[in-house]
């Protein structure tokens, strides 16, 4: 049994079953040269010819695919794994479109239990047709924009807190920090020891926006919360952070004036629990943003990506909500095509710096 895992698994009965975990390396294992592009959002009835062809020209290497609940049988699991490794590509997860954050869950309504025995068993299907990631969120409803705005011509999401707050309650009562953070708990203490078994790892996605409103408490927020859910998880290597960088910096930190996005990285970076990273940046943090193109928000980008290398990550690093450019004479994928090459760059460039194969 994994070091990591003992007292976890000790404590954890329900849904371990009492099988021992799969080997595993500490951390991210995908790859040992370096960081690589890749791409998320991907639908099934994406993966056509000309689509994964586009993909290989830009130079993705690993996608992320989402599928509906409903779709998601073991067959279907693996028909995607093999469509996409027939094309030359690597499959680095597939998650629920619809369940990878469900209000039973994280808010402990009733069919709870029925839902997370859904979840179990995804699980087991994916460890099945050897597809060891996923995502999963403690979203809770709420307002995600309060507008649009452009940057350099390009329609973006908008964000005012205090417009936010105008809006109605998000659920029938409130919920408090301390009922989600109980819920967070029942739920992994369930999940977790399958995934374990299962050699799947769960990547966490911060709330966005990370701030509480309309009633409902947004437990991941800070840097300070990822810390609590990796010791509730007794830091297993199948407990892990996608890092939303945009998210990140989006966060207020402890003085209002943002969250130690660098600092996050490497402390969980180090510690092998970013497994993927969506790299995307705003023009402040909380209360009000916007988001932009990679090169002109306020965080630099550049450090984010040494930080990631210095760390040893070599996950996939994808771009996240890219800016709406369908009025393009270069074609909607325009601003797409930008952030994949922006990416390579800056990938290139930190290798080069660190001295690792590009």
């Amino acid at each position: 049994m994994h070091p990591h895992r003992r007292s976890f698994v000790a404590s954890l009965l329900a849904g371990a079953g009492g099988r021992p975990a799969r080997a595993v390396l500490p951390g991210n294992k995908w790859s040992a040269a370096g960081m690589r592009l890749g791409v998320s959002h991907q639908a099934p009835a994406m993966l056509t010819e000309q689509h994964l062809r586009y993909l290989k020209q830009m130079g993705v290497e690993y996608l992320e695919v989402r599928i509906p609940g409903a779709q998601a049988s073991y067959e279907r699991l693996a028909a995607i794994k093999r469509m996409v490794e027939d094309a030359g590509l690597r499959l680095f997860e597939i998650m629920l479109a619809d369940k990878y954050s469900s209000p039973e869950f994280s808010l402990g309504l009733p069919g709870r239990d029925r839902e997370i025995a859904s979840f179990q068993g995804f699980l087991r299907d994916l460890g099945k047709a050897g597809i060891d990631t996923t995502t999963y969120a403690w979203y809770t409803g709420g307002t995600y924009q309060t507008g649009t705005t452009t940057t350099r011509g390009c329609e973006t999401r908008l964000f005012q807190l205090g417009e936010a707050r105008k809006k109605p309650p998000a659920a029938e009562r409130e919920y408090s920090d301390e009922e989600m953070w109980a819920n967070y708990e029942y739920f992994i203490r369930r999940v977790l020891p399958v995934a374990e078994d299962s050699g799947v790892r769960l990547q966490l996605h911060p709330n966005d926006p990370p701030v509480t409103h309309q009633g409902v408490a947004r437990i991941f927020r800070s840097l300070e919360a990822f810390r609590r859910a990796m010791e509730i998880a007794n830091h297993s290597p199948y407990s892990g952070l996608l890092f939303c960088v945009g998210s990140w910096a989006e966060m207020a930190g402890r003085d209002g004036r943002g969250e130690d996005v660098i600092g996050g990285i490497r402390e969980f970076g180090s510690r092998g629990h970013i497994y993927q990273v969506h790299f995307r940046n705003i023009s402040s943090n909380l209360p009000d943003f916007h988001e932009t193109f990679p090169d002109n928000g306020y965080l630099n980008m550049y450090r984010v990506m040494k930080a990631l290398g210095e760390t040893a990550f070599n996950g996939m690093i994808v771009p996240d909500h890219v800016p709406g450019c369908a009025a393009s004479e270069a074609g909607p994928k325009a601003a797409e095509a930008f952030i994949f090459g922006y990416i390579r760059a800056m990938i290139q460039a930190v290798n080069t710096e660190l001295g690792r194969a590009a």
